[in-house]
């Protein structure tokens, strides 16, 4: 019995061992913190980075020589430093997925295997995947100077980020056309015009949505004559 005890106690030792190994390699994908605000300004943080994109980090080197080994962590949304072991060398990469802080640290190892203090964290904040649309009442108007219609950009996310917007006719920027909505007038040429708004996160502006709307302009009825029958 003891024999056997023995066996079974190495075994559990073997598997939590394992346990250990693969909860250490699978870091947690998506943000560390996605319920803290958005940074104030860009440079609060290390780096915005649009949704979707590759976070690159490079970790210190030795008198312009990599380390033996790069230990890599990520914070997970419990606060848990969690270890990469299958990214040992100087690049840390990751591919971006939901909005938030994405927090980091590294410590490195030289070739006698002694290892530095834990690097101060370092935050990348992620933006949310920005699109537009454009509403308006009507699609539709006479060529009339006087005649109107507003063009209103409705983003996502609508609350919580400054957004940039730029309106544009038939592709060329229309001048001093920055704010969230574009008042058509003075259109007085038949035609279907292509109105679009470009717009971006003010904390990284090639972070962007574009869209647009056509406008039918119609022409007006000729002046009309009387015959006497």
């Amino acid at each position: 019995m003891k024999k056997r005890s023995l066996t079974l106690s190495a075994i559990l030792i073997l598997l939590l061992s394992m346990v250990t190994f693969i909860a250490s390699a699978q870091v947690t994908a998506g943000p560390s913190d996605a319920t803290t605000a958005p940074p104030a300004t860009a440079s609060a943080v290390a780096k915005v980075v649009c949704y979707g994109s590759t976070i690159s980090l490079s970790g210190p080197q030795d008198n312009g020589v990599d380390f033996a080994k790069y230990h890599w962590y990520k914070v997970d949304p419990n606060g848990v430093r969690q270890e990469d072991t299958n990214q040992t060398g100087r690049t840390y990469t990751e591919t971006s997925g939901a909005a938030g802080y994405y927090t980091y640290q590294v410590v490195t190892e030289n070739a006698n295997g002694c290892t530095s203090p834990l690097s101060d964290p370092l935050q990348i904040y992620v933006l949310p995947q920005l699109s537009v649309n454009i509403t308006t009442p009507t699609s539709s108007m006479c060529a009339v100077a006087t005649n109107s219609t507003v063009l209103t950009a409705n983003v996502t996310p609508s609350t919580g980020y400054t957004i940039n917007y730029q309106w544009t006719r038939n592709g060329t920027d229309i001048s001093g056309a920055t704010s969230s909505t574009y008042t058509v007038t003075n259109e007085t040429t038949a035609a279907t015009v292509t109105f679009g708004v470009k717009t971006s996160y003010a904390l990284n502006s090639t972070c962007a949505a574009t869209n647009t709307k056509d406008i039918v302009i119609t022409p007006l009825p000729t002046k009309p004559a009387i015959t006497a029958n």
